[in-house]
């Protein structure tokens, strides 16, 4: 089988749907021929064949990070991925397009299914459904909202990362079709373990982790925030990430008294980043939403008991009370309670470390493979996509 992944955001560009594109289509890359086509950025090579998968970056308009995408750069990728998909593979065929994101990658997958005569998965991973955080997303702007709704009525299949999402799916753009929930997986990581030393940590504190883009979905504001009112001096938080949010994160801490028990450890190599979570005690990450929340098996892998905001696509795999606590994420109290308890009982973090071990083990990048690999194959070489989805 012949697969093209369309993604704006590959690995190193992006956060968890880029990330989840690169597991998915490097396993399937061991028994299929698997390509990709997403965004060019800077120092970044135009094509790369990388763990057995040939990548293809296009230029678009304003990239100028790695860690997040403007709104220029998302809706270049529509024409200049159309443009130049066709003509880096122009000689090639497919079997199946799966873009991922309705918006901006839909357009561009739709466009060259159509070009390939093969048939178009789309699949929803976040923003391109609903974002609390962002003004211009789909669920706020008509336009963008309009696109969704052609890119969902031309695909033959459709995947939600989540229940969660599949249900705003329908109560959002009305879609009325069947919606495969196929969850992601996070492999187990491969590291060698540091201690607490080597990484530049104090013996004796308890340390709070969270990993992510910093952006204002991520919520950070309110864990300052909680940090500051739990009034204890042992406890100290690592926030593994970089983005846009950042000094006004400082700036927060500074006000607040907490910056000297807050270390802003950036962009960090994967190898440090389960390091850190190995030698830390609670991960902390209470999103406005999270379509999945790759992160958090992440840190379920590494032994860490998990505070996360609700609702959303984690719900699916987290339970409160027994992978650690789900708390709205509009009340510091609660997340300032759940932080309480956790940080004053070791037996209770102990329990929860071996329990989310286990569940994370349940959620593979194979298995969610295998479920990409039946549903491509379920569609065959079928008729293209109606054309005004395509426009």
């Amino acid at each position: 089988m012949r697969i093209l992944f369309v993604n704006y955001e590959y690995p190193p560009l992006g956060g968890g749907g880029g990330v989840a594109t690169r597991d998915i289509a490097v396993e399937l890359a061991k028994r299929h021929e698997v390509d990709v086509l997403t965004s060019a950025a800077p120092d970044l090579d135009a094509f790369e064949q990388s763990e057995g998968v040939s990548i293809y970056r296009v230029p678009v308009v304003g990239r100028t990070r790695r860690s997040t995408a403007s709104i220029v750069s998302m809706i270049s990728f529509w024409p200049i991925g159309i443009r130049h998909g066709r003509r880096l593979l122009s000689a090639r065929s497919y079997d199946v397009v799966n873009s991922w994101f309705a918006v901006p990658s839909g357009p561009t997958g739709i466009n060259l299914a159509r070009y390939f005569h093969a048939p178009h998965v789309v699949t929803m991973a976040g923003g391109d459904i609903y974002d609390p955080s962002k003004w211009y997303t789909p669920d706020k702007n008509p336009i963008l909202r309009m696109a969704v709704r052609r890119v969902l009525a031309g695909s033959h299949g459709h995947v939600a990362v989540s229940t969660d999402l599949a249900r705003r799916a329908r109560a959002i753009y009305g879609f009325e079709g069947p919606i495969d929930v196929i969850s992601l997986g996070a492999p187990a990581p491969r590291f060698t373990p540091a201690t607490r030393a080597e990484l530049g940590l104090e013996p004796g504190v308890v340390y709070l982790a969270t990993v992510g883009r910093l952006v204002r979905r991520k919520n950070l504001s309110s864990l300052v925030a909680a940090l500051s009112r739990l009034g204890r001096d042992e406890v100290q938080l690592l926030i593994i990430g970089d983005g846009p949010e950042q000094s006004a994160l400082e700036a927060q801490a500074q006000q607040l008294g907490v910056a000297q028990r807050i270390q802003f450890r950036g962009f960090v190599p994967e190898e440090t980043k389960y390091q850190l979570l190995q030698a830390a005690d609670v991960f902390v990450l209470p999103s406005l939403h999270e379509a999945f929340g790759l992160v958090y098996l992440e840190a379920m892998h590494c032994g860490l008991p998990v505070v996360a905001g609700r609702p959303g696509g984690q719900e699916d795999y987290l339970s409160d009370g027994r992978t650690g606590f789900l708390v709205p994420h509009a009340d510091i109290d609660a997340l300032v309670a759940a932080l309480q308890r956790l940080v004053i009982d070791p037996e209770l973090r102990a329990t929860m470390s071996q329990y989310n071990r286990t569940v994370a083990q349940r959620f593979s990048v194979a298995a969610t493979a295998d479920e990409y690999e039946t549903l491509f194959s379920r569609f065959g070489r079928t008729e293209p996509a109606p054309a005004c989805a395509a426009a």
